[in-house]
């Protein structure tokens, strides 16, 4: 064991609050930012879990409507039960599905859902949650690894992110990954090259049992006629394809297509950002033509709206789908007739219901409200948040502008209303995959499953729609609300901006919240104010900073890493294990400790995620914690399960004691009264005295010890039993030049994984990894020594006899041969910021030792 001073105990002495009863496991990265007193933001947490993240991470909002109230922080709470920890250098990434599914990309991700959470998560004041998920996608190879599934707009997302954060070095860094991932969809698989138009069948434009699959499901190819066939042949009646109904065939669009018009769009407008002009014009002129294609072939004029139309037959489905309001969030089909054709479809008889709007229009013959079998997700009526809050976008930019006569203000908060009312189940604010249209049920909403679901936006609609906020790059903020006439106040509280922290106050009389304001709208940077009018009227207005200064000191902040997470847990290295787990009846046990490092965090006892000592015959339980090698630690974190609440026998712990390889006592509470339910709690390390543990109880500033091993032993109270959701250890990042193997990711778990070996060949020993056949390591967070982009020599350090492909961020690769010890140098044209280095076996059994970035 080694004793040290780090930068840990730097940044702690500069940052307190992380040295209170239940400290933080390291600094929020915007704690340098000032900020207002308005409201009182512990009071709106009530029911959640783990106050601490909220405090630190969103946003606080005050409305007259305390359903939407409600409902906002309720989907702040389904945020943060979705950001899965991944390893270290991988960083964050964004799940749909509470617990892992067979057919989602790499570390879980879906690409459908993925735009939707990047511009939703846009409004938190971490940053690197967002950061993350986008260079999973432009430089971790999610399509590439997986290839590609789903459709989506992620390259719109990750444009929006940045004109939210006015982080433009970091966009800019991200061209070759927003080309590449684009290209991969140009295949013929993909692009018709007659039409040029992209299809895919509705299934993986994340909408089966839609309009499509019943126009040729049925007998003979042809439209569907009886749901119910009793698997009749065609002549005698049947004939029913239903997996065609189910997956409907390949389909020209309008909702992909307004996806890759926006996607290329986004390109150009990022080139130019990078001084690319003609590489700006070539994707601009591309976007263009995109857009001539889809209005030629997928407008009907008979109803004015945008259509699919079925490839190779050409089959135009003339009926309205929700995804005909699609294309305007996305700049297009804005002129006065096609929005005079979006009017149309809002009515009763059309897309107008309690709990909508349908996904097809009710008078349709294949519309179906209450479904006709129990399968999850039909989009040929219910309702589908997914869906919804793109809806949404549309109605709100349409309102702004006011160009309609039916989609005002007052339509767009009538529809947002239902939206918000959506967002229940008994009375509590919940999400699930789909709802029924008419009546106040999910009809998608199975158990482990679909609880909590992640596929749409909610914050994003408040701040964007409702509240008005326009984000864009540049010193100006814009608001065009859309609020009630009747609403007399609101505040928003810590909305991060361009590297601010900017507050907004509505008081109409100047009576509401008190305070030095005076009546009207008052705006906040950072604590100050800096614009103030009487009316809620459109704002644009200057900021009163430097954005593109305050943007990067934000961006430049430290990304803590937690070292202890493992993607592929229980298999190899980190892992924890247990001396007792609950087994139910003699069965396997469904709490095993390789959950307390999946990276995944919540505190729900259905849907579960977490390990139990519960029915042990012992009062305590031991957790050993093995890391791949030996780090500097300062810490440990425990997010404690408390189910009292609910009836529980799940309570904190009476006791907890930490010791190290060597037996030595490094912390040690008893009792341990300052344990905060359904919260990560930080035990900070103290240094032991050989033969006494009571010393460790009170922490030393900036102790650390290295070591691989750590044990935690935790002590039951009486009555009760212990459960832990997740153990985190964090560390400041590795900044490089040496980057060890081991510490990397040893294959990916693509699709389920529930605690099975599937896809991995490569093994830690010997300081490093061996790669068997289809064996590879994948390290994240590679760098040059200025963090800038340049071609730059890697040396890999390795042995054993075998051929390796060095991958740079999923796009180009150089092979190496290894026969004995040897380092290989290869040049690597690194971009900015962190790199993806993975390193296939190609031939032998590799050893890859660690890479080493010179100069």
């Amino acid at each position: 064991m080694k004793i040290s001073m780090s930068v840990t105990s730097l940044l702690l002495a500069i940052f307190p609050l992380a040295r209170t009863a239940n400290p933080r496991p390291y600094p929020p990265a915007d704690a340098y930012l000032q900020t207002t007193n308005i409201l009182n933001h512990s009071s709106y947490l009530e029911g959640l879990d783990d106050h601490q993240w909220y405090l630190d991470n969103i946003p606080f909002i005050d409305t007259p409507n305390k359903s939407l109230q409600e409902v906002y922080y309720y989907r702040t709470s389904d945020i943060k039960r979705h950001l899965k920890w991944v390893a270290e250098g991988e960083g964050w990434v964004v799940t749909e599905f509470i617990h892992p599914v067979s057919w989602s990309s790499k570390f879980q991700t879906t690409p459908d859902s993925a735009p939707h959470q990047v511009v939703e998560l846009r409004w938190l004041r971490d940053l690197n949650y967002n950061k993350d998920v986008i260079q999973q996608y432009t430089r971790g190879g999610v399509e590439k690894l997986s290839g590609i599934t789903f459709t989506h707009y992620m390259h719109e997302a990750i444009l929006e992110h940045a004109q939210a954060t006015g982080d433009i070095p970091f966009l800019v860094s991200q061209l070759d990954g927003l080309i590449a991932m684009y290209e991969l969809w140009n295949t013929n698989s993909t692009l018709d090259q007659t039409t040029g138009l992209y299809h895919r069948t509705p299934l993986q434009d994340a909408q089966e049992y839609s309009l499509p699959g019943y126009l040729v499901g049925g007998p003979g190819g042809h439209d569907m006629q009886v749901w119910d066939d009793f698997g009749l042949s065609a002549s005698m009646g049947g004939g029913n394809d239903y997996a065609l109904i189910w997956s409907g065939p390949e389909t020209y669009r309008p909702s992909q297509n307004a996806y890759m018009i926006a996607g290329a769009r986004a390109i150009s407008q990022v080139a130019s950002l990078a001084g690319n002009i003609s590489l700006a014009q070539t994707w601009g002129a591309y976007a263009d033509n995109l857009t001539s294609r889809m209005e030629a072939s997928l407008y009907s004029q008979e109803l004015n709206f945008w259509i699919d139309v079925v490839e190779d037959s050409n089959l135009r489905c003339e009926g309205r789908e929700l995804i005909g309001y699609f294309p305007y969030r996305f700049g297009i089909g804005m002129n006065a007739t096609e929005i005079r054709g979006l009017e149309a479809g809002l009515t009763p008889e059309h897309f107008l219901t309690e709990f909508g709007p349908t996904t097809l229009e009710q008078d349709n013959p294949y519309f179906t409200a209450l479904k006709n079998t129990t399968y999850c997700c039909m989009w040929n009526g219910q309702s589908w948040p997914f869906s919804t809050s793109v809806y949404l976008i549309t109605l709100a930019r349409i309102a702004r502008e006011n160009l309609s006569k039916v989609i005002t203000p007052a339509f767009f908060y009538q529809e947002f209303s239902k939206y918000t009312r959506t967002n229940y189940k008994d009375g509590v604010p919940y999400t699930a995959e789909s709802h029924y249209p008419t009546i106040d049920m999910w009809s998608g909403d199975s158990t482990n499953h679909s609880e909590h679901y992640f596929h749409s936006t909610y914050l994003d609609n408040v701040f964007t729609n409702l509240f008005g906020i326009v984000p864009d790059f540049g010193n100006n903020l814009v608001l065009q609300p859309l609020i009630p006439a009747n609403w007399s106040y609101f505040a928003i509280e810590n909305l991060p901006y361009h590297g601010s922290l900017l507050s907004f106050v509505w008081d109409q009389n100047g009576t509401h919240y008190g305070g030095n304001h005076s009546a009207g709208l008052s705006i906040y940077s950072n604590g100050t104010m800096f614009h103030h009018q009487t009316t809620l009227s459109p704002v644009n207005c200057t900021l009163p900073f430097n954005t593109t200064q305050a943007a990067q000191t934000l961006a430049n902040q430290p990304e803590w890493q937690n070292i202890l997470a493992n993607p592929n847990s229980p298999y190899n290295l980190p892992n924890i294990t247990a001396d007792y787990t609950l087994s139910l009846n003699g069965d396997i046990a469904p709490y095993q400790a390789f959950k307390l490092n999946d990276g995944l965090l919540w505190y729900d006892t259905t849907p579960d995620n977490f390990w139990t000592n519960n029915q042990s015959r012992i009062p305590y339980s031991t957790l050993n914690i093995t890391l791949p090698r030996s780090r500097k630690i300062s810490s440990v974190s425990l997010a404690i399960l408390d189910d009292t609440d609910r009836g529980g026998v799940v309570a904190c712990p009476a006791g907890i004691r930490v010791l190290d390889r060597k037996g030595e006592t490094v912390a040690f509470r008893n009792p341990w009264t300052d344990c905060v339910p359904n919260a990560l709690n930080t035990i900070p390390f103290a240094a032991p005295t050989p033969g006494d543990s009571s010393n460790a109880s009170t922490p030393d500033s900036g102790y650390t010890i290295e070591t691989d091993f750590l044990q935690v032993v935790l002590s039951d109270q009486l009555r009760y039993t212990t459960a832990v959701s997740e153990v985190q250890v964090w560390v400041l990042p590795n900044m490089g030049p040496r980057y060890e193997a081991e510490d990397g990711v040893i294959g990916t778990f693509i699709g389920s994984f529930e605690g099975r070996a599937t896809g991995l060949n490569g093994t830690i020993e010997n300081g490093g990894v061996t790669l068997g056949a289809g064996g590879w390591v994948e390290l994240a967070g590679v760098r040059t020594a200025s963090g800038e982009a340049g071609k730059t020599s890697v040396v890999v350090v390795g042995g054993g006899n075998g051929t390796v492909d060095v991958m740079l961020n999923w796009m180009t690769n150089v092979t190496v041969s290894f026969s004995g010890t040897a380092n290989k140098t290869v040049e690597l044209d690194l971009l900015r910021g962190g790199n993806w280095v993975t390193i296939f076996q190609r031939s032998g059994m590799p050893f890859v030792d660690a890479i080493v970035v010179e100069g």
